[in-house]
């Protein structure tokens, strides 16, 4: 290898290295981090990581069927090294800025574990330490890699896990000697246990990956080695095991709901094109060439030599199979991929040692050549592949995750046009929010992504019905303190975070950004609008609230469903409710009428002002005088409910004509 190019391996090294630690120092909390907080929490109590409204009475509840999807190995070893540092306590999973910062950086470390075992499987294929040292900084440069590594509790680990069973499973074929091969059993049980105990249903690709290797030990090692690949699959899943003992009570059970359960996730799937334009969009153009040259290269190396006895071969098929067995799998199947390719993020590490065995042959074919071109071009070609998706990960820093190819770059607004699957957002992960928030004024109304309805957007969102700056799940709430300066707060306005996309509801006026330049265009990752309450039309027959999901859009906040419990509780002093009335509705006296349990002690406020209330325990009455009615314009009706027991459960709301009798 030639050594200016080696110098620039160390560099990309080097640089990302640091993106990671600084970037996951300074980034904000992204998407799953807050879910799998609340699941550690749960994991620390019950024993169940799961959240709280998937369980009853301290177990998964009968809809739950996402139970086997997550475990919590990564997050146990977070709570550990939180504990260290300081920010968690003992049975306490702390959501602060700090704690989420302390994550990052632990995450960062596991990392580098994965650029290690990457670097070494580049080692045993070709021989060097320089080809490992290149291998590593080609997966750094991978700006989906380096981006996600600073945050994403999932996906990192799961890599990681799988290029140790990898590594570990090549070291126990190719290793001379005993020590080695346990060694390499060693690696494997860490990486099937953090792997499988992070995402329960990746364990058929490591499964395939051990049946494998077990078909390439030489002759003389194959009953030794075949048990000592046994061993280590007990183990880890003996390991597992005991480390979340609750659904490894039937492990079959656990085995096949874990395919079966993130197989099926939101019951829908994508064009098989998805991950071919996604890999253009995605990986760096040159990084990806040299990785399907590599990939060319392997496959003839198997073919060829499937007579030999060059034991090494297992390191290319092991390798091949984590690039190519389940994202083949997912094309055919048409999995439910979204936002890119980061439930694929463990195929990236093979990718790189791909693609460093494409450069090797490209850097070996003209190694004599007497064209002085060809001996320079080839090098700088190589380094290209390096050094320039750093440079446009350093310009939007510590958004790397955000990076697109120029290919995509050009071509995605077309595409997406015409297929919305292949929408490519820019910080889906919310992770800029942080950097956001002291242009979020304070007061009022924070909802975080609202849904739209038509051109608008909604003062709710799929995450809920909860003002983002107090929702646990949400990406304000730890960062609420960095706030700054004042809004009115009308009660019929509130204050939108969107990230990830630049279309704004019509409803809304944008008031502050977060943007980075990529390429040559400017990229918003997140901003702040103001936005005009719209409300949703008063159904006919009024509205019920149950635990389907049924009156939900007229929910404005500060309630909690459930799926044993009837209608809808209060989570917090008040909840709201707000809908657009009725043409028969409108100028004249109304008469709200709410259908409760526990309602004694239940004040009513509508359009903000204080309403009397009449009734029992069980239907309430307010009177409405007209004037009242129309005070918040274009037709709104809000109806906030207070009650001093907290305990008041609402069923319906109905409207009626004329005046409490």
């Amino acid at each position: 290898m030639p050594r200016p190019l080696l110098a620039v391996g160390v560099a990309v090294l080097a640089v990302t290295t640091v993106m990671v630690f600084v970037g996951g120092w300074r980034t904000g909390v992204s998407w799953d981090e807050t879910y799998h907080v609340l699941r550690m929490r749960n994991y620390l109590g019950p024993g169940w990581y799961l959240l709280n409204g998937d369980l009853l009475d301290g177990k998964p509840g009968p809809w739950e069927d996402q139970q086997f999807v997550y475990a919590p190995v990564t997050m146990s070893l977070l709570h550990l090294w939180s504990l260290a540092a300081g920010t968690d306590g003992s049975g306490e999973v702390s959501a602060t800025a700090t704690a989420y910062a302390a994550r990052h950086l632990g995450l960062g470390l596991l990392s580098l574990g994965c650029l290690a075992a990457a670097a070494t499987l580049a080692r045993l294929v070709l021989h060097r330490w320089s080809w490992g040292l290149l291998a590593a900084a080609a997966l750094a440069a991978m700006p989906a890699w380096t981006g996600h590594a600073m945050f994403n509790v999932k996906d990192v680990p799961v890599a990681t896990g799988y290029t140790l069973t990898t590594l570990g499973l090549a070291v126990v074929v190719v290793a001379p000697r005993r020590r080695t091969a346990l060694a390499g059993a060693a690696t494997v049980v860490a990486g099937i246990v953090l792997a499988a105990g992070t995402r329960p249903g990746i364990w058929p690709g490591l499964a395939l990956a051990a049946v494998v290797a077990a078909v390439f030990l030489p002759r003389g090692r194959r009953l030794s080695g075949a048990l000592t690949i046994g061993a280590a699959l007990v183990v880890a899943v003996g390991v597992v095991a005991v480390v979340y003992p609750a659904p490894f009570a039937t492990p079959a059970d656990a085995l096949l709901g874990s395919v079966l359960e993130s197989s099926r996730f939101g019951d829908r799937s994508v064009s098989r094109w998805y991950i071919p334009v996604f890999l253009l969009a995605e990986v760096p153009t040159l990084l990806l060439l040299l990785g399907g040259l590599g990939s060319a290269v392997a496959v003839r190396r198997l073919w060829v030599g499937r007579q030999g006895t060059d034991t090494r071969r297992v390191v290319l098929a092991l390798v091949l199979l984590q690039a190519f067995t389940l994202p083949v799998l997912s094309i055919v199947r048409g999995s439910n991929l979204y936002n890119g390719l980061r439930q694929l993020l463990f195929a990236y590490p093979a990718l790189a040692v791909l693609a460093t065995v494409g450069a090797a042959v490209l850097l070996g074919a003209v190694a004599g050549e007497r064209r002085t071109w060809l001996r320079v071009s080839v090098p700088l070609l190589v380094g290209a592949a390096l050094v320039v998706p750093v440079v446009v990960q350093a310009q939007v820093f510590p958004y790397n995750y955000t990076v697109r190819t120029v290919p995509a770059m050009l071509l995605a607004p077309t595409v997406a046009d015409h297929w919305a699957d292949f929408e490519l957002p820019t910080d889906y992960w919310r992770t800029s929010v942080r950097e956001l928030a002291p242009e979020v004024p304070q007061g009022g109304w924070v909802t975080c992504q609202p849904n739209g309805s038509g051109a608008d957007f909604m003062r709710w969102s799929n995450d809920g019905h909860e003002d983002c700056t107090t929702d646990p799940i949400g990406p304000l709430a730890p960062y609420d303190g960095l706030r700054s300066g004042t809004w009115p707060a009308p009660e019929t306005e509130f204050l939108a975070v969107m990230s990830g996309v630049d279309r704004i509801g019509a409803n809304c006026t944008r008031v502050a950004d977060v943007t980075r330049r990529m390429w040559w265009r400017t990229m918003t990752m997140s901003y702040v609008a103001t936005c005009d309450l719209v409300t949703t039309d008063y159904p006919a027959g009024g509205l019920r609230f149950t635990s389907d999901g049924n009156g939900g859009s007229a929910l404005l906040g500060g309630w909690s469903g459930g799926h044993v419990e009837p209608g809808v509780g209060l989570s917090r002093e008040s909840g709201q409710i707000g809908f657009t009335l009725p043409e028969w509705a409108r100028g004249g006296d109304l008469v709200v009428v709410l259908d409760v349990e526990g309602g004694h002690g239940v004040s009513l406020e509508v359009n903000g002002e204080a309403v009397p209330v009449a009734g029992d325990g069980s239907t309430l009455r307010a009177a409405v005088p007209a004037a009242l009615a129309a005070q918040d314009g274009e037709g709104r009706l809000l109806v906030r409910v207070r009650d001093a027991d907290h305990d008041v459960r609402v069923l319906g709301l109905q409207l009626e004509e004329g005046t409490v009798r």
